[in-house]
């Protein structure tokens, strides 16, 4: 038979302080009684004690004549533990046949350790339990007198000794049953205190949901607001743009050099402010929730060549180099072609701003072993301090010589380019030193994850 089948195990013996043999049922109450002295003299807690003789008492009442109990002290740390040990027991008590049978599930609850084994035929119970903490420990010299307090009842073994145990039993079981009854009150309460307590989580859950559902539908009516403000200021802004685009290719040369500037100045202003609506219209459907994704095999290389194409036809300081690197074959990401384009354009119109010689370099390559691609748009401007690298992304931040008014951008591209990207399920980085330049970074997954919560994703080709 195994035992450990059962989920018992069986430890080491621990040197006897005290063997009893059990013969009738006074030997049993003895036993019980003697373990219960030998936690007492080992301070165990008065629960303990209960505990502990009352798990002994139920094994030692189930063996046969014959068997005995061995009571032992433990050498562990940091508290004293008292093994006893009931020898000569049925083998029903393990195997659940016919006898009795022994309910450990039970014994563990009055002890920290209930260990068994097989013995040749009969079975043998190990009761483990440890006092409190900073007990006294005897030693070596202090075991006789233990011993010698252990049994200074065994001469009269009779019935007076039986009805006082007994009654010391039921003492005991009163003692542990109003312990019971004192914990199921505190059961009770706690539970009620739990019940008002979900209660309240509740109302407070629903209260969230209703200010949820309302900060919802504030936030959709701010973007139709200001979905029809935009277009109702891009009509003005393009016909305004549109003649000053005409002025200064049909009329060029009936204008004198100031005039000639004050165009400029006007078409500049114009070009401005449509960046500034249009973004802010864009940033205006995230918040809203609004957000669409339409995914599709993008080719890094014709990405690149339509950014460039755009880019181009920007005016670029002399001086400055907009250079892309050849991507070679790096695999196609399967994304929002049109979002990640509108992230490197922002990255380099931001770049060309603030870098007035040299270069604005841009490239892509494979990163987290093949999982995420990362873009970067390195340039050699004026770079930013640790603490601009953290302002550039907060929105209507715009940075530049503010002690000559030269302040540039509308001071959303960033934000905007940060949201896109959490989008797409990547992040934004951003390498920086004051006059070393700016390296500013996209990394997005090679697959998008379509299971993103608060976003639309219709797949492409």
């Amino acid at each position: 038979m195994s035992v450990e089948d059962d989920g018992l195990r069986f430890g080491s013996m621990a040197n006897a302080v005290l063997t009893l043999p059990l013969r009738s049922q006074e030997d049993v109450l003895l036993t019980r009684r003697r373990t219960r002295d030998l936690a007492g003299l080992l301070q165990f807690s008065p629960e303990a004690q209960i505990g502990l003789s009352t798990a002994v008492w139920e094994v030692a009442r189930l063996a046969a004549s014959g068997g005995q109990v061995e009571l032992a002290v433990l050498e562990s740390s940091p508290a004293v533990t008292v093994r006893v040990t009931v020898s000569g027991l049925p083998p029903s008590v393990l195997t659940g046949g016919d006898g009795p049978v022994l309910d450990v599930g039970a014994l563990r609850r009055l002890v920290g350790v209930v260990e068994a084994r097989d013995t040749d035929g009969t079975a043998e119970i190990s009761l483990t339990a440890a006092a409190e903490p900073d007990p006294w420990a005897p030693g070596v010299d202090d075991l006789e007198p233990v011993l010698r307090s252990l049994t200074r009842h065994d001469v009269d073994v009779g019935g007076p000794d039986i009805v006082d145990e007994l009654r010391q039993q039921n003492v005991d079981l009163l003692t542990t049953l109003a312990t019971l009854r004192e914990r199921e009150g505190e059961l009770v309460r706690l539970n009620a205190e739990l019940a008002d307590t979900n209660r309240a989580v509740t109302a407070l859950y629903t209260e969230l949901d209703q200010q949820a559902a309302d900060l919802r539908a504030r936030a959709e009516a701010t973007a139709r607001h200001l979905s029809s403000l935009t277009h109702e200021l891009r009509t003005p802004l393009y016909a305004v743009r549109g003649m000053t685009e005409a002025i200064l290719r049909d009329h060029a040369d009936r204008l004198d050099t100031g005039l000639r500037e004050d165009v400029e100045l006007i078409d500049g202003a114009m070009v401005e402010a449509l960046d500034l609506v249009n973004d802010h219209l864009d940033l205006a459907k995230l918040a809203a929730g609004r957000v669409a994704v339409r995914l599709s095999d993008v080719d890094v290389a014709e990405l690149f060549a339509t950014v460039r194409a755009i880019t181009t036809r920007l005016p670029v300081n002399e001086g400055l180099e907009v250079v892309f690197e050849d991507v070679g074959h790096l695999p196609a990401p399967r994304t929002d072609g049109f979002k990640l384009g509108q992230i490197l354009r922002n990255f380099i119109v931001n770049a060309m701003k603030f870098t007035e010689a040299g270069e604005v370099r841009v490239t892509a390559e494979p990163c987290d072993d093949g999982e995420r691609l990362r873009f970067a748009v390195r340039d050699t401007g004026v770079g930013l301090s640790e603490e601009d690298q953290v302002r550039v992304f907060e929105e209507f931040v715009q940075l530049g010589d503010e002690r000559s008014g030269q302040l540039r951008g509308t001071g959303l591209g960033l934000p905007l380019t940060r949201r896109l990207a959490a989008v797409l399920g990547g992040e934004v980085t951003i390498d920086s030193a004051v006059g070393e330049g700016s390296t500013f970074g996209v990394v997005i997954p090679l697959r998008f994850p379509v299971d993103r919560e608060g976003i639309e994703v219709v797949q492409g080709g």
